[in-house]
């Protein structure tokens, strides 16, 4: 079974948020928007690099943050434009379920504040620089 099968066997079992599978490490996470990625970054870096991710909703915030650290095949249960415009600029495999203009905010009111935080750039270090910012300033909340 390919690493991408096994993520997406592993999200619906496990009713996770995102798992990412490199070799026989496997990540699970059911936490909530692009805090799966952020833990990842900021625990255990390298095991994005030529992982397999499957994630129930892909952003360009999460997008960017996958492709800055190598992810090498990404499946999303929904997607939003922007990832996906962004992602065709990538050696990234991608499939998915359902494809969205945007990613909305958790109130329906408006859109994603990360998502928004990533629009008009395609820098992926001035993405993180700007995802972490939001981030802090919601957590703030």
């Amino acid at each position: 079974m390919s690493s991408i099968e096994k993520a997406k066997i592993l999200l619906k079992e496990k009713n996770a948020t995102l798992v990412a599978v490199k070799g026989d490490e496997e990540y699970i996470s059911h936490d909530r928007g692009v805090a799966p990625i952020l833990n990842i970054i900021d625990n255990n870096p390298v095991l994005l690099n030529g992982a397999s991710v499957a994630d129930k909703v892909i952003g360009k915030a999460a997008a960017m943050l996958l492709a800055k650290y190598g992810v090498c095949e990404i499946h999303a249960v929904l997607i939003s434009e922007k990832a996906l415009d962004y992602l065709k600029t990538k050696p990234i495999k991608v499939t998915y379920d359902s494809e969205v203009d945007c990613i909305i905010n958790r109130d329906k009111t408006d859109m994603c504040p990360m998502e928004k935080s990533v629009l008009f750039t395609d820098d992926e270090n001035e993405a993180e620089a700007l995802i972490r910012k939001t981030r802090e300033k919601l957590l703030k909340k």
